[in-house]
C-alpha cells in the first residue's frame, strides 16, 4: 500500500547532529513532524523508521508491527536525513499517522498552512525546493488536519 506518512518525533534534550550532506544541524527540544512518502509499501517503511540500527527499536514498533504484521521494515545503513535523527539518543519516535494514496506535498502544504515550520530548512528534502520535511508542529493537532489518517501512538 502505497501513500504518505507523518512521524511524530520527540527530542527530549538539545541535541547536535551531524545529518549528512547537510553538516551539523542542533535541534531543540520539543515536538516535530516529518513527512514522507512511501512508494514501496507504507508497512515496511513505517517499520524501517522505528527500528534503530544498534539498540532497542523506538516504542512505537511494536504497535506498528501489530499493524503491519507481514511488513519485513528492515534497517540498513542510515540512508535519509530522518535516519540519522532517530538514531540519536535523546530522540523518540512517539507516534504515526499515514493515509493511502496521499502525496507528501499534499500533506506538507495542509501543515504549513496550520502554522507548522520547517526546522532546521533543507532536513529530508535534498530531492526538492520545497523547505524542509522536519516541521515543528504540535502533535495534539494532527487529528483535526487528518481526520482520515490511520495512526498509532505511545504516549
Amino acid at each position: 500500500m502505497r501513500g504518505a506518512y507523518l512521524l511524530g518525533i520527540r527530542v527530549a534534550r538539545p541535541l547536535a547532529l551531524r545529518v549528512g550532506a547537510l553538516g551539523c544541524r542542533v535541534f531543540p527540544p520539543g515536538d516535530y513532524l516529518y513527512v514522507g512518502s512511501a512508494r514501496g509499501g507504507l508497512g515496511p517503511r513505517l517499520l524501517r523508521h522505528a527500528r534503530r540500527r544498534s539498540g532497542p527499536p523506538h516504542p512505537l514498533w511494536a504497535p506498528l508491527r501489530a499493524r503491519f504484521p507481514t511488513a519485513r521494515g528492515r534497517k540498513g545503513a542510515l540512508f535519509w536525513h530522518v535516519d540519522h535523527l532517530l538514531e540519536a539518543a535523546p530522540v523518540e519516535l512517539v507516534a504515526a499517522w499515514w493515509q493511502a494514496g496521499a502525496g507528501e506535498a499534499e500533506l506538507l502544504a495542509r501543515l504549513r498552512a496550520a502554522g507548522a515550520r520547517p526546522d532546521p530548512p533543507g532536513f529530508g528534502a535534498s530531492d526538492r525546493r520545497d523547505g524542509g520535511h522536519l516541521l515543528v508542529f504540535d502533535h495534539r493537532r494532527v487529528r483535526e488536519l487528518f481526520p482520515q489518517a490511520e495512526s498509532v501512538s505511545v504516549r
